[in-house]
């Protein structure tokens, strides 16, 4: 166990599902490279790239991008792939030994979907500027962010180098990336992923991080209440596993009869019926 206020220096340890992870997000980092740059007529690999992209324009048309385009990057540069698996590489291992990997896949297809929501809402809302209102939105920002929210959460205390070498404790990396996901919209810093989709991811890290999260233990309360109504007679602790639940008391016996009863004969009686030797040096 690391203590609170250790440094986290060592280099992570990805898990079997982020290493699934990481690899899904390179083979389709350089397949989608190959199919726009390479693949002989141009307009098909790009129609294919669209067709995993999300469309805010018309989002019920392809509604699975909402969720293939999280593992998508730029096939202009190597920089969009890069910076994504090293976002994902850093900070989320923590997180899959913490919750296990099903939970940490629901966790970053949540944010991705969330993020792709949060467009498609400020291409509604937002003032007419071009960062707002991408053609095609695509890459993994959402969950990254996500990621950094739900590792600030969990460690709160503990101590990481931001950039490689500023030290910084997991409260103040929360703030700070809520921080910059505000000044991206202030400095209309645009993203393949679109302006907006960082929100998404905060949302998401917000909301479902935590153990338990917030959404969690709302559900919780809400069906201790119903519990109670019924007479169940547990506990937020009992729900949450916190505190064992307490064990049924033994029911009475019926009847008159006692608990115990002692049983005549046997050896007793053997030994009444016995004659006694003639020779008593062996009695003893």
């Amino acid at each position: 166990m690391r203590e609170p206020g250790e440094i986290v220096a060592a280099f992570p340890r990805p898990g079997r599902t982020l290493k699934a992870l990481l690899a899904l997000i390179g083979v389709f980092a350089l397949v989608g490279a190959v199919v726009v740059n390479w693949a002989p007529g141009g307009t098909k690999g790009i129609e294919l790239f669209r067709w995993l992209a999300f469309d805010p324009s018309a989002p019920l048309q392809r509604p699975w991008t909402l969720l293939t385009s999280g593992v998508l990057t730029s096939p202009d540069g190597i920089s969009h792939a890069l910076w994504s698996l090293l976002g994902l590489y850093f900070l989320t291992p923590d997180l899959e030994r913490r919750w296990g990997g099903r939970r940490l896949v629901r966790f970053l297809a949540i944010a991705v979907v969330l993020g792709n929501l949060a467009v498609l809402a400020g291409s509604f809302v937002m003032p007419a500027k071009a960062v707002f209102h991408p053609p095609i939105a695509f890459g993994p920002m959402a969950a990254i962010t996500a990621a950094v929210i739900a590792w600030s959460k969990e460690n709160a205390e503990r101590q990481i180098r931001f950039m490689f070498f500023l030290p910084m404790s997991g409260r103040t990396l929360y703030w700070l990336t809520i921080a910059l996901a505000f000044l991206s919209l202030i400095f209309l810093q645009g993203t393949a992923e679109g302006a907006l989709a960082p929100l998404g991811g905060i949302l998401t890290g917000v909301l479902l991080a935590g153990s338990p999260s917030p959404v969690r233990a709302l559900w919780l309360r809400i069906r201790l209440g119903s519990l109670r109504r019924r007479g169940g007679g547990i506990t937020v602790e009992q729900l949450l596993g916190d505190e064992p639940r307490a064990r049924p008391r033994p029911s009475k016996r019926s009847g008159k009869a006692p608990p115990l009863r002692i049983v005549q004969g046997g050896l007793e009686d053997d030994l009444k019926n016995r004659k006694p030797p003639k020779d008593k040096r062996y009695l003893n």
